[in-house]
């Protein structure tokens, strides 16, 4: 089952914060923005900061449409807790709070990108997206999927508790012995990544929100993705694939696949492959439409705090541009 459309989208719900908060710590409530009390250093100087409730496991922060945004939000969050500055991330183009943020006056605030997130329209058909890659790119799928299907692998698309079953602990255990394992990054290395995702699976799945994308060989997990559904777009949240097969390209067999369940299925208009910095995975832009930035917005308060942080939050935005500069010139 697939989440309405006319219901709030699931990443902006009391759903997706029960799990953030209960694996990542407490929340603060603030004119409908879910926001943590955080510290950052500025060589032996501390600051005392007021963040938005997101890390690399969150998609989009921002508001539903049923919140309204008071015209002096910035200055009421500031004086929340009585902070040096408020930095919001993950905030989309065209959302409700960067609308609002960029109509903001008298208060010092900063907006700049921070993510780009790879794109697939999946509104049209699956023929005319597979026409618009490369020729060799379409090869490279067609080969892949070829050899996939000599050694018997199919696909599976599942919308139903994984938790509920071994599933579950078979897509995580397939993870860790991956290289993720290895680098200590996997969901199991990590006690509050393993609850927020399991709560969170959870709970996708009874708001019908939750896809995951399956690649057995015969009863043998090879590769998973799993991502939510907010709104018409699907979120990628997690992938990973048995290493025993990596000359197959496991990882691009399952993309494509489901690619093609997202055309199959009306309600997803987007799939969202996610991203956490300016410079997304090449196999994610493989298959990308286009790239959205997501945006940090920065509000300083003020005070000398404040002005001390906005001083070097400033100074640091100016030398980047001067390196990225010369190196596009050398």
């Amino acid at each position: 089952m697939l989440a309405l459309t006319s219901r709030e989208p699931f990443h902006f719900g009391a759903d997706w914060f029960d799990c953030w908060t209960g694996a990542f710590g407490d929340a603060d409530l603030v004119e409908g923005l879910r926001v943590v009390i955080a510290e950052r250093r500025v060589g032996p100087v501390r600051f005392r900061v007021l963040r938005s409730a997101t890390n690399p496991h969150s998609v989009h922060y921002d508001v539903s449409d049923a919140t309204a945004l008071s015209g002096d939000l910035a200055t009421r969050l500031l004086a929340h807790r009585r902070v040096a500055a408020v930095e919001l991330d993950y905030l989309p183009e065209g959302g409700r709070l960067l609308r609002a943020a960029q109509g903001w006056r008298g208060v010092r605030t900063r907006i700049a990108p921070h993510a780009l997130a790879p794109l697939i329209d999946t509104t049209g058909s699956h023929d005319s997206w597979l026409a618009r890659r490369s020729k060799k790119v379409r090869n490279m799928l067609r080969r892949e999927s070829d050899a996939a299907a000599q050694r018997g692998m199919r696909f599976e698309n599942v919308t139903e508790d994984p938790t509920a079953s071994d599933l579950w602990q078979r897509m995580l255990l397939l993870e860790q012995s991956g290289w993720k394992g290895r680098e200590r990054s996997a969901i199991l290395d990590d006690p509050a990544a393993t609850r927020f995702y399991t709560e969170l699976v959870r709970r996708a799945a009874a708001a019908g929100a939750l896809q995951i994308g399956l690649m057995w060989l015969g009863e043998r997990l090879v590769a998973f993705e799993f991502g939510v559904l907010g709104g018409e777009r699907l979120f990628l949240l997690k992938v990973a694939y048995d290493e025993e097969f990596s000359s197959m390209s496991l990882g691009h067999v399952l993309a494509a696949q489901m690619i093609r369940h997202c055309f199959e299925h009306p309600a997803i208009g987007c799939y969202d492959k996610m991203g956490n910095g300016m410079t997304p995975a090449p196999y994610k832009l493989r298959f990308a439409d286009a790239c959205a930035p997501l945006y940090r917005v920065t509000i300083y308060a003020p005070n000398a705090a404040g002005l001390m942080l906005f001083a070097y939050d400033t100074a640091r935005a100016r030398a980047k541009a001067w390196r990225d500069a010369r190196r596009a010139a050398a």
